[in-house]
C-alpha cells in the first residue's frame, strides 16, 4: 500500500473518532468545536465574500518569451466598498451576444487604497476560458487579492471550436511562459505610474492556482518544464482537480513551496489515483495539504453549472455552445454529485484560507486548515504534511 493511501485511511479513523467524541458531548482540547471557534475568530469567512468590493477589468499582455503571442487577461482586485455603490455589474463575454453577469464584481472601480495586495495568477483548464472559475476569482479579490487570469491561446474553448488548438508539448510551454508573462507585466504595472494596478501588488507574495490543465500549470510554474525555467517568484500553489501526469517525478520533487491539492472523488477526467496520489507522495513543499471532496467531479471546480442555470436568458446562443455546457454540466451538477453550491463553497473555503495564511500574512486562517476543523465537514477528506 502506498504511503498516501495509508495516511488517508488512518486519518479517516481519527476524524471519525473526533466526530464521535463531539457528538457525545466531549470537547477535548483541539476538538471540532474548538477548531470552529478559532476559525470564526479568524475574520471574514473564506467561503463568503470578504471585506472588499471587487473590481474587474480586461487588458492585454505581451508574452515576451514568445514574440508575437499576446494574451487577453482579466484582473479582479479589491476595491473600497463605498466605491461600488451604483457601479455597473461586470459581465463575462463568452461569445458576442452571450455575456454572463458577474455575481460579485463591478466595472470601473479604482483599486482599494488599503493595498498593496498579494498577487494570484489563475490558470484555466483545457478548453476553458480566463473567467471560467469566477466564483473563486471574485471571492479571492474580495478577501484582498489581486487575481489575474489569461486565455491560454491555443487551448481555449474557442480554439476548440475553430480548430486552432495546439499540441500538448506546445500547450505546456505556452502555459508556463504565459504565467511568467502575467507576473512580470503585473509587477511592472504596479511599480509604474498611471496604471490601474499602480502600487497595488506585493512583490514578495505571489501564488498560482489552476484547474485541471491549469492545475498542472500552477504546480509546474515553480519547478520548470519542457525547457521553460522555474519561476522563483512564486511562493505558493493550488492545484484544483490538477492534471499532473505530464510532470515527472523529478519535477514534483522540486516543488518546494507550500502546496494545496483539492480533488473530487468522482472526477473521471483527472482521477485522484492518477493525478493526486503521486504528487502527494513526492512534493516536498511544506505545508502540503490534500483535500478530497466526496462526490465532487471535474466541473465542480468551475462556473459551468452557473452557465447552465442561465441558458434560458440566451435563446439565440449557438447550439454547439449550449450542447457543450450541458455536456460539461454532467460532471458538475448531475444527480448523485456533491451539490454544486456546496462544492464551490468548500473550494473557496480551503483555497482562500490557504492563500490568506501563505501570502497575506494572516496565520489565524490556519484554523480552517486542520483535521479537527475538517472533522465537522461532511464529505471532506483532509490531510496535511508539515515541516518536521
Amino acid at each position: 500500500m502506498r504511503r498516501a493511501s495509508f495516511r488517508l485511511i488512518a486519518l479517516s479513523l481519527v476524524l471519525a473518532s473526533a466526530a464521535t467524541l463531539t457528538a457525545c458531548g466531549a470537547n477535548p482540547s483541539g476538538g471540532t468545536e474548538d477548531a470552529r471557534t478559532r476559525a470564526a475568530a479568524a475574520g471574514p469567512r473564506p467561503d463568503r465574500p470578504g471585506p472588499f468590493a471587487v473590481g474587474r477589468d480586461t487588458y492585454t499582455v505581451p508574452n515576451a518569451g514568445q514574440p508575437g503571442r499576446t494574451l487577453t487577461v482579466d484582473v479582479w482586485y479589491p476595491a473600497d466598498p463605498s466605491r461600488a455603490e451604483g457601479a455597473r455589474t461586470a459581465g463575462y463575454t463568452v461569445i458576442p451576444g452571450v455575456v454572463i453577469p458577474a455575481r460579485n464584481a463591478y466595472s470601473g472601480l479604482p483599486v482599494s487604497t488599503k493595498g498593496p495586495s498579494p498577487l494570484v495568477v489563475y490558470s484555466h483548464g483545457s478548453g476553458g476560458l480566463r473567467f471560467v472559475s469566477s466564483f473563486l476569482t471574485e471571492t479571492l479579490a474580495s478577501h484582498g487579492f489581486v487575481v489575474i487570469a489569461a486565455d491560454h491561446t491555443g487551448n481555449t474553448a474557442l480554439d476548440g471550436v475553430t480548430g486552432q488548438t495546439v499540441g500538448r508539448a506546445q500547450n505546456e510551454i505556452n502555459r508556463l511562459s504565459d504565467v511568467t508573462a502575467i507576473i512580470d507585466d503585473a509587477l511592472a504595472r504596479s511599480t509604474g505610474g498611471g496604471d490601474l494596478l499602480s502600487g497595488s501588488i506585493r512583490t514578495d507574495s505571489i501564488g498560482v492556482i489552476g484547474h485541471s490543465y491549469g492545475g498542472f500549470t500552477a504546480l509546474a510554474t515553480p519547478t520548470g518544464h519542457r525547457g521553460v525555467a522555474a519561476n522563483a517568484k512564486v511562493r505558493a500553489v493550488v492545484g484544483l482537480a490538477p492534471y499532473t501526469i505530464p510532470m515527472s517525478d523529478a519535477e514534483l520533487e522540486r516543488l518546494d513551496v507550500p502546496t494545496m491539492l483539492i480533488s473530487g472523488t468522482k472526477d473521471t477526467t483527472t482521477t485522484i489515483e492518477d493525478n493526486t496520489e503521486r504528487p502527494w507522495e513526492l512534493i516536498p513543499g511544506r505545508p502540503l495539504y490534500r483535500v478530497d471532496l466526496e462526490n465532487a467531479a471535474h466541473h465542480s471546480f468551475d462556473d459551468v453549472c452557473y452557465y447552465q442555470s442561465l441558458k434560458s436568458q440566451f435563446p439565440d446562443a449557438p447550439e454547439i455552445l449550449v450542447t457543450t455546457v450541458e455536456e460539461y454540466a454532467k460532471t458538475g451538477c448531475a444527480p448523485g454529485l456533491m451539490p454544486i453550491g456546496r462544492a464551490n463553497r468548500l473550494i473557496e473555503e480551503y483555497t482562500v484560507a490557504f492563500l490568506l495564511t501563505q501570502l497575506a500574512g494572516q496565520p489565524a486562517y490556519e484554523a480552517y486548515l486542520t483535521p479537527e476543523f475538517a472533522a465537522g465537514q461532511p464529505g471532506v477528506q483532509f490531510s496535511v504534511e508539515t515541516a518536521e
